[in-house]
This record gives structure tokens, C-alpha cells and sequence, in this order.
């Protein structure tokens, strides 16, 4: 409980308490479907982590466009973006008959198609990598991408940056708790932490340590960092510090564009110039059909020649029904224009977020980047270790419930709201408006 602004935390507590019960109360179907999955479903739900946040949870029937519906027919804008997977939207028509057409067709071979073909000419036209090689999601790329680094370097360290996430793997669940670097959940195994060091976004001097013993094989890192702690953008100089540095210490640097691509047609790499050794992506790639991509250099490609024998691979991966997804977001979705769209629509609702926040006198800073924007609860912070500072899980559930009883689907808690391609500037006000009238609420 960190947000600044001398908040009233008995009132933000009966606040959710009202707002949460109402969520529940109305939406029966929702609570039956509840009961009889925990018979078969821990928590009620397929993964776990869907129930981790609690309030607000909804069992949802269909989506279109810019939202969903849940099964007791109440909307949302959906301003999660399905944590950026439905950046294009939900049930994009381009999608929807990509799909429906590689399904009459067969979904799976164990051999390539065309479509993966021309979706790593995307990539490549798009990505400075010309390499590419895909998996099922995002997370299974950043573990091939680590796997290839020690297979090329010979080295085994890795090193990510305090509040990242970069998906569901055994170094990806490794942070810093307590200046430690520490398992943030249990069931990893005991030396993964051994493996692991954590630095500090937009600080050399904690990532030239961190590289000084000269084990480390890979640097992992989102261009800005995102989902766990709101949206930390670099400061001026960081990358190139970033770069010079894994060069000189013989280290691999690898770009997570998952939750970044979304800023314009080459993500945040295109927009900074950024130079990586490896770029992985996922999520809204394939228009939310499970898929993930690695981009690699042509020297790295060269290892993956299948006599070189690295350890990656999948029955799935590389299947025609993600590639067709794929190739019709890239080529038909994300366009320039719809990038210009949402950023424009980004804008006006940072500009809605500032207003209301300074109408609230509180003093919170905003965020800004592309169709991306939400509110850092002080001062803007540089690092991820001042960010966690400023994250306040209270407040930011009681934001989610308050929105979602307006319909409006807000971030996961450590993100913030993402403009989708089809929103329009009617649902950046309905979002502006609901979010002043709970600020007002609070004061």
C-alpha cells in the first residue's frame, strides 16, 4: 500500500468490499459455472493464475471487436487486450477466415506450409533478425532463446531485470526479494537461482556487475519493461549502455517484444534502433491464437542447423493454424494505419488519465507509450526496484472491480489499459469517465 496522496485505505476497503459484492451478486450464471468447475477445475478455472486476482471474475461466452461478453450477457471494453494477445481484436473477420480456412484444410502435419513461410518474411521485414523460428507462445521462445545462448556461448548464467516477466519458465520465475535473488513461486528447482542474476532497468552499473564474473550466456530484456510493475520506459542512453556492454563481456542480448510490439509495425526495436542478438514475440502475433516467435542473426542461424543438435523444438510448434493466423494479423491487421490509430486513441486516454488525476489532486504521474498509458501511483520511477515501490495492489484492484461493474475490462494488476485496434474514441471516454468518477470517489 505505497500510492501517494494521502488515501484513505478504509475507504478504498469498502469501496472493492461494495463494488466486488455487486460484481457477484450480479452475475448468477457466472457464480453456478463457478461451483460446478471446482469439481473438476483447482480454483474453478483451467490455470490457475486465472483465480489468482480475485475480484473481478466472469465466465465469458463470445467476443467482437473491441470487448467481450461474459455468460450472464453483461459487456466489457476490453482494455486488457487479453494482456496484448487481442490487440487485434476479438473475432477480427481477417482472423476469423484465415483460420476457418487452414481448419478445412488440416491443422497439423509435422511438416511446413506455406504460411510459416510467409509469416518469417514478416517478421523479417519488420525485425533487424533475419532468422526465425516459432514455438506456441512467447514463453517457450525465451526458453529456446536462453537454450541456444548457453549452446553458443558454453556459458550458463542468465540475467533478467527486476519486475520483469517474460513468461512461465524455470529462470523467468526468479526475482529479487529482499536485495535476494529469490523463486517467486514454488516448484522450480533448487539451483535455478544459481543460474539467475538480476540488475537493474536503466542502470549500468548493476548490469556491468552482474556480467563481470563472464558467465553469463544471455541478457533477457523487454525494450521498455512492462505487465509486472505498470510500464518502465528506458531512459536516454540505457540501451545503448545495454548493448555495448553485452558485446564487450561476450554476452548474448536478447529483445522480448511480446507485450512492445504493439507501439508500431517493427515494435519498440523499430522505434528505438535497437540492435539485439535475438528478438522473441508472441501474444497478438497470431491475433491471439496460441503462438510465439524467435528472431535470430545469421550467425546464430547457423546453430540451429539441425546436425548442430540444440535442444529445441515441439510437436506443435511451427503448425499451419498458427502460421495462417499469424501471416493474416501481420499482413492484413497490423498495418501502419492501425498502429497510427491506436496510438492516436493512446494519447487521448493518457490525456484523460492526467486530467483526471490532476482534478484529484493527487499527486500520480502518467504513462505514455503508443496505444499503451495507465498511471504510476508518485513520481515516474527509473528503476524496476522504485517501481515496485509505487505498485499498490489494494488500489489497483479496486480500479479493475470499479471498471468492471462499468463495463470496462482494465489491465492485470503491473499492467496498464491498451488501446485495441478496433476501439473507437467513444470507448476511450467511457474508460476516461468511469476512471474520474472512482477518482473523485477516493477524495
Amino acid at each position: 500500500m505505497t500510492a501517494l496522496g494521502d488515501l484513505d485505505r478504509a475507504r478504498i476497503g469498502e469501496l472493492h468490499a461494495r463494488e466486488a459484492a455487486r460484481f457477484r451478486e450480479a452475475r448468477p450464471r457466472t457464480q453456478a459455472m463457478l461451483a460446478r468447475a471446482r469439481a473438476h477445475m483447482p480454483n474453478g478455472t483451467p490455470m490457475a493464475w486465472m483465480a489468482y486476482y480475485g475480484d473481478p471474475l466472469a465466465y465469458i461466452d463470445h467476443g467482437q471487436g473491441p470487448g467481450f461478453t461474459d455468460v450472464d450477457g453483461f459487456s466489457y471494453l476490453d482494455f486488457n487486450a487479453s494482456d496484448m494477445a487481442m490487440f487485434c481484436g476479438h473475432a477480427n473477420p481477417a482472423i476469423v477466415a484465415a483460420v476457418r480456412a487452414r481448419v478445412a484444410r488440416s491443422t497439423q502435419f509435422l511438416l511446413p506450409t506455406e504460411e510459416s513461410v510467409a509469416v518469417a518474411e514478416e517478421l523479417a521485414r519488420r525485425y533487424p533478425v533475419p532468422l526465425w523460428q516459432f514455438t506456441l507462445s512467447a514463453t517457450q521462445a525465451n526458453t529456446e532463446a536462453i537454450r541456444l545462448a548457453r549452446a553458443v556461448t558454453g556459458r550458463e548464467a542468465v540475467v533478467l531485470f527486476e519486475g520483469h516477466y517474460h513468461g512461465h519458465f524455470e529462470e523467468g520465475l526468479v526475482d529479487l526479494e529482499g536485495g535476494q535473488a529469490r523463486a517467486t513461486q514454488r516448484g522450480l528447482s533448487k539451483g535455478v537461482t544459481g543460474r539467475v542474476r538480476i540488475a537493474q532497468f536503466n542502470d549500468p552499473d548493476t548490469l556491468r556487475a552482474a556480467l563481470e564474473p563472464g558467465d553469463v550466456a544471455l541478457v533477457l530484456t523487454e525494450p521498455a519493461m512492462s505487465n509486472e510493475i505498470h510500464l518502465l520506459l528506458p531512459e536516454p542512453g540505457w540501451h545503448e549502455a545495454l548493448r555495448e556492454l553485452t558485446r564487450r563481456h561476450g554476452t548474448l542480448l536478447a529483445i522480448d517484444e511480446t507485450h512492445t510490439h504493439v507501439v508500431g509495425p517493427g515494435g519498440a526495436t523499430g522505434l528505438w534502433h535497437l540492435d539485439p542478438d535475438m528478438l522473441t514475440i508472441g501474444k497478438a502475433v497470431a491475433g491471439g491464437v496460441p503462438m510465439g516467435a524467435y528472431g535470430v542473426t545469421a550467425e546464430l542461424g547457423a546453430e540451429l542447423d539441425v546436425a548442430r543438435n540444440v535442444a529445441t523444438g515441439g510437436t506443435l510448434f511451427g503448425n499451419p493454424l498458427s502460421a495462417a493466423a499469424a501471416r493474416a494479423a501481420l499482413i492484413e491487421v497490423l498495418l501502419p494505419g492501425a498502429y497510427e490509430h491506436t496510438t492516436a486513441l493512446g494519447g487521448e486516454l493518457a490525456d484523460g488519465i492526467e486530467a483526471a488525476i490532476g482534478s484529484a489532486g493527487l499527486p500520480w504521474t502518467v504513462i505514455r507509450f503508443g496505444p499503451r498509458s495507465g498511471q504510476w501511483y508518485g513520481p515516474r520511477p527509473r528503476t524496476g526496484a522504485e517501481a515496485h515501490a509505487l505498485t499498490d495492489d489494494q488500489l489497483t484492484g479496486l480500479i479493475r472491480v470499479w471498471l468492471a461493474n462499468r463495463g470496462i475490462w482494465e489491465a492485470l494488476p503491473g499492467a496498464g489499459p491498451t488501446v485495441p485496434v478496433p476501439a473507437s474514441k467513444q470507448d476511450v471516454a467511457r474508460y476516461v469517465g468511469a476512471y474520474g468518477e472512482l477518482l473523485a470517489e477516493l477524495r
